[in-house]
Parts: C-alpha cells; sequence; structure tokens
C-alpha cells in the first residue's frame, strides 16, 4: 500500500497497543515502524528489474521482521521503563506495527515476499488496490483525533474513535476478499460456458474502488482480459491474445526473474525493435500497465540482452 496508508495503520495500531500509556508517543513509534519495511526502495539495485523484485523481500520477511522486533523493544525499553509501560505490552507495540506493513501489502497485486529467503513465488492476494481512500480514511481519522486529543476525556473519546476506524478499515479489507471470491466464481463460470480454458487466474481491483475488477486468464501461451462491475453485475471477456513467449528462443536472466516474479503473468512483445515484458497483474482501470520493462534490442543476428529499462 501507499505510504500514508502504511504510516497511519501503523499509528493506528501503536495507539491502540499502548496510546494510554504513552500518549502520542505510541503514535509516532507505530508510524515510524509502519513505514520503515519500504525503505528498501533506497538500497541500491543493478538494474529495473532487479528493482522491481527485490521490493518488498527481505524488508518485508516475517523472519526479518520478528527479531528486528525484539531490537526495537530493547531500544525503546531504554527509554520507556516499566512502570510507564510493560515491557509484554512494548513489544507488541514494536512487533505489531512491523509485521501489518507487509500483511497489508500481501494483499494488493504487487507481490510480497513475507517468508523470504524460502522459494516461492511472492503473496499476492490482491484483493485491494495499491491506494484505497475508503480504507486509510478510518485510520487516519483515528490518528487525527488521537493526536489533538486533549484532557483524559478527550483521549477516551480518541481511543474509541480509533479502535473504530480499526475495524471499519478490517472491515473494508474482509469485504474486499469476499467481493473478490464473487468475482472469481463469476469469471470461472463466465469461462465455462464459454469454453475458454483456463490454466491460471488473477483478478484485482482497476481503481482505488471495490466496484472494477478485472481479471488475466492465461492459458498455453494466451490470454484473456475479463472486465467486471460489481454494481451493473457485467462481464466482458476480450478475444484471446497472445502472450508473445515464442519471440525469444532463451530466456534473459531479467526475463527469468520477472516470469517468477509474476507468478507467469507476463506478455512479450517487439516494440520499435526491443523486447518488451509487460506485467499483466498490475493494470490501472484504461491508463494501462504499471509495469513494463525493455529487455533486449534486435539486431541483425536476432535478440540481444540489454541492461532492462523500465518504460
Amino acid at each position: 500500500m501507499d505510504s500514508v496508508t502504511q504510516i497511519v495503520l501503523g499509528g493506528a495500531i501503536g495507539a491502540a497497543i499502548a496510546h494510554k500509556q504513552l500518549g502520542r508517543s505510541a503514535l509516532i513509534i507505530g508510524g515510524v515502524l509502519g513505514t520503515l519495511p519500504d525503505l528498501d526502495v533506497f538500497m541500491p539495485a543493478a538494474d529495473a528489474v532487479e528493482s522491481f523484485t527485490e521490493h518488498r523481500s527481505f524488508s518485508h520477511s516475517l523472519f526479518i521482521l520478528f527479531p528486528f522486533a525484539f531490537i526495537c523493544f530493547s531500544a525503546l525499553k531504554l527509554k520507556f521503563k516499566t512502570d510507564t509501560i510493560s515491557n509484554q505490552r512494548l513489544f507488541w507495540l514494536c512487533c505489531l506495527t512491523l509485521i501489518t506493513h507487509p500483511i497489508l501489502d500481501a494483499f494488493t497485486s504487487y507481490g510480497t515476499q513475507l517468508f523470504w529467503p524460502l522459494a516461492g513465488h511472492p503473496i499476492s492476494i490482491a484483493s485491494i488496490f495499491v491506494i484505497d481512500p475508503l480504507y486509510t480514511l478510518p485510520l487516519l481519522v483515528g490518528c487525527v483525533y488521537l493526536w489533538r486529543g486533549k484532557g483524559d476525556k478527550e483521549q477516551r473519546k480518541a481511543r474509541r474513535v480509533n479502535y473504530t476506524g480499526i475495524m471499519l478499515s478490517s472491515g473494508y479489507l474482509l469485504l474486499s476478499v469476499l467481493l473478490q471470491t464473487q468475482m472469481q466464481n463469476k469469471v470461472e463460470a463466465a469461462l465455462q460456458a464459454n469454453g475458454v480454458p483456463a490454466d491460471k487466474l488473477f483478478i484485482s481491483p482497476l481503481y482505488p474502488s471495490l466496484n472494477w475488477w478485472g481479471a488475466i486468464v492465461v492459458d498455453d501461451g494466451v490470454y484473456y482480459d475479463v472486465k467486471l462491475n460489481v454494481l451493473t453485475n457485467s462481464l466482458d471477456i476480450s478475444a484471446k491474445q497472445d502472450l508473445g513467449y515464442g519471440m525469444i528462443e532463451a530466456s534473459t536472466p531479467a526475463l527469468t526473474s520477472l516470469d517468477w516474479f509474476t507468478n507467469g503473468f507476463i506478455r512479450l512483445e517487439d516494440v520499435e525493435g526491443r523486447l518488451v515484458a509487460t506485467d499483466l497483474r498490475m493494470k490501472t482501470g484504461h491508463i494501462g500497465y504499471a509495469f513494463q520493462f525493455a529487455l533486449a534490442e534486435k539486431d541483425s543476428d536476432g535478440w540481444k540482452a540489454i541492461s532492462p529499462l523500465r518504460l
């Protein structure tokens, strides 16, 4: 999710755990720890594909964040004594604000390596758009109330608002999964009725809303685009389209990495003499695809691999 969402989620979780004991400090600590995993974007990468596939890897791994939570707890323990906040509560403040970040990210389309360094495709539940104000707003309202609250009465009210915001956002996330399941069942029924084979299916929201959905259906070198609308109960399946796997004889390391990261939801095409790979999962309504990479250039001997460029 976007940085604002991660900050207010961390702040809301931190306040739910320790606002009564630490006041605004719980918001600040939660907000900082809640956005900390995304600092991996500042780490150097060999090329655009490595930057794409290594984001949300080690810094989002539960195997890394749990031990890191103990480090943060040990550091904060030097500042906050047990007569202010118990060790148990302080640890959960550190732990939950850290791990809710990658868990929320796993609900988006991008792909989160929750169990890095274990092998396996990144987890991409893909039930919510990467920016969704309807998820973020209840958390933001709770954080604002907590920050502005003065006096015991106002702070108690602010904590109730914060609890409500967390429940509303969590309920919205659950709704996204339920709607996604409904949309998936609808797509599978339509595919069966139209005799369209499907090896793999990926479905996710097209906009910051749970009304418009898109699905990618892949089967034996071809794919279909499916568009759905919850309110109008409509479903449109595109004509069969080629994934372009036959364009290049030998895979490049960058292409292998992209194929693993996207779980095969990738299209290859010749664009003005360049081999362009497109992540079919990450589509923004009618605007187009979010991630496209030039991997090779064509010369007299065929395709020649280049340092990958993001287009």
